[in-house]
């Protein structure tokens, strides 16, 4: 299994840093409100991905 603090630092060096300065300088809430769309994002596309497995698997 691949090393979590690995993956993360990995993924946080792709991240553009003005980007991360914008997210620095939001309130809590609008961090929080960020991350629960990110969460939204990422679920929508789990699911679509499931489903094509799903065709692909009838066909």
């Amino acid at each position: 299994m691949a090393d979590l603090p690995d993956d993360r630092l990995a993924l946080a060096e792709k991240i553009d840093p003005e980007l991360l300065q914008m997210l620095g300088r939001m309130s809590r809430r609008q961090q929080r409100q960020v991350l629960l769309l990110l969460m939204i994002v990422e679920n929508l596309l789990y699911e679509m991905m499931r489903e094509r497995r799903a065709k692909e698997d009838l066909e």
